[in-house]
């Protein structure tokens, strides 16, 4: 009895050390030695956690100063070009997933520098020959090979960036990232990526226009940064350049940060797409009136084939940036013939209506201004309910820690009618009143930042449609309260009002 109770002592005392030693010691990780690009104090910063301290390396706590390019990288995939040893390094990637900010399996680094257009990234993710898991996949279908990528936040605002990945030979997947909502992959930026596969790994190279890109710049700008690599063999092994603490929510609060970037081109772009469609429709016609046929049952038509005059239809999609952080798009009668088709879905037994995925580039442009606290769970802004604009108008814009968003279209889709509808007397009378009518679309997002995770935001719609309306305003917000809890809300209130008037003939024909 006594020595049990002996032996359970030593085992209070044995466990009372460890919990010591695990609540004063950091968390296991690389040693990062500072690298040249960055400027560090010569002790680490403690960050804030809940039940034990994790310690941020003295090169990734100070920001990473991006140098100057004299002379453009060829983007080819190899990382011959002697302007890579101008870079900015980022290494020592911590292990977050499986492991918890642990050395990872492999080592990576990437390489960073720009000019006075281009943003450039060069990732060198190192592995054993015959092992690296690559595919010529479609874009953003990369994520069941070998990636590496990274989150740019250029406004550092720590709610929106963009994710921009890529896998060994350099196929790309891109999104909109939204700290509570998720990603949208809808977007598509305009960059340039190529990877090559050797027998020490992989390289790619990224060249990425800032006119692509909404930021903010100039002297002491800072951006957030994350830095990942994703290594599929070794359980979806995830490597991160920055240790990512499992007792914070939230990402983008845990970002690194790079600086440097002065004396970029301030250009105001101007892109216009024209189109112009051409067609030729043919349908087979009647040869024997209706009458005819009603009074003789046993007669058959055997009709005729008919090809219409060829018709011409111009349109024209622009956009404008007066600056890096505000942009002007203008859609008159736009042809978004050459935007990828819906997939089939199969409605039989179908309680809900449909949704679809917005395509349209006119849309895409600034589409996560429009976004709401809650947009991943209930969306208040759906642009493919405007159909077949006429004309739109749309202007997007960040300023300092205000956001907005305005759109206004006319649609010609709900006055749209097929010619059989038009000349169908049991159908006419009850369309008359709406074939060739416009609805009228307007749409006004506002977004306050408050504090540095917390934002307030407003939106307004409304649609209108002959006898037809519906308004719609809500307010929306995003707070933090502690380093483990936020509180989403979104309130929207609904107004509709439509008049139904249906036709003497009408009703007589729904009566019979």
């Amino acid at each position: 009895m006594k020595y049990a109770l002996f032996c359970l002592i030593l085992l209070l005392i044995g466990a009372r050390a460890v919990e010591a030693q695990t609540t004063s010691s950091p968390v296991a990780a690389p040693v990062a030695a500072p690298s040249a690009a960055s400027s560090a104090p010569e002790t680490p910063q403690q960050v804030p956690q809940t039940g034990r301290a994790l310690v941020v390396p003295p090169d990734k706590a100070q920001p990473v100063t991006l140098r100057r390019f004299e002379k453009p990288p060829v983007i080819d995939g190899a990382l011959d070009e002697d302007v890579w040893k101008q870079a900015a390094v980022f290494k020592d990637f911590y292990q977050t997933y499986p492991g918890d900010n642990i050395a990872p399996s492999l080592p990576t680094e990437v390489l960073a520098g720009f000019d006075g257009k281009f943003l450039y990234f060069a990732f060198r993710a190192h592995d054993e020959p015959g092992q690296v898991r690559a595919t010529v996949a479609k874009r953003d279908e990369i994520f069941v090979d070998d990636n590496v990528g990274m989150y740019l936040d250029t406004f550092n605002d720590r709610r929106k960036a963009y994710k921009l990945y890529f896998n060994p030979v350099g196929v790309q997947a891109d999104a909109i990232f939204t700290e509570g909502a998720g990603d949208d992959f809808s977007v598509d930026i305009v960059m340039e990526s190529k990877g090559i596969v050797g027998n020490d790994g992989y390289t790619v190279e990224v060249a990425i226009p800032f006119k692509s890109l909404r930021y903010k710049a100039g002297k002491d700008s800072l951006w957030g940064v994350h830095f990942f690599r994703n290594l599929q063999r070794f359980n979806a092994e995830e490597a991160s350049w920055m240790p990512i603490n499992r007792d914070r929510s939230g990402l983008l609060i845990q970002a690194g940060h790079f600086t440097g970037l002065e004396g970029l081109t301030e250009e105001r772009t101007l892109e216009i797409i024209p189109s112009l469609t051409v067609s030729e429709t043919g349908k087979r016609i009647r040869t024997i009136p209706l009458s005819e046929l009603g009074a003789n049952p046993a007669l058959l038509d055997p009709g005729r084939f008919l090809n219409k005059p060829i018709e011409q239809e111009a349109g024209a999609t622009a956009k404008f940036g007066f600056a890096s952080n505000l942009v002007l798009t203008l859609a008159v009668n736009p042809d978004f013939a050459q935007v990828e088709a819906d997939e089939t879905v199969i409605t039989a037994n179908q309680r809900f209506p449909i949704f679809f995925a917005e395509k349209r580039p006119f849309f895409l442009e600034g589409i996560e201004n429009f976004q709401t606290s809650l947009n991943g769970q209930v969306t208040a802004v759906h642009t493919r309910a405007i159909i077949d604009p006429d004309t739109a108008i749309k202007l997007t814009g960040k300023y300092g820690k205000n956001s907005f968003g305005v759109l206004f279209a006319s649609d010609n889709g709900p006055g749209n009618f097929t010619e059989e509808e038009r000349e169908n007397p049991a159908i006419q009378p009850v369309i008359e009143r709406f074939i060739d009518k416009n609805a009228q679309v307007g749409i006004l997002r506002l977004k306050r930042d408050i504090g540095k995770e917390s934002s307030i935001g407003l939106i307004a719609t409304t649609h209108n449609f002959v006898d037809r309306r519906n308004h719609v305003g809500g307010v929306d917000g995003r707070f933090r309260l502690d380093p483990q809890t936020i509180f989403s809300f979104q309130v929207l209130g609904t107004n509709t009002r439509r008049v139904f008037f249906i036709p003497e003939q009408a009703a007589n024909i729904f009566r019979t």
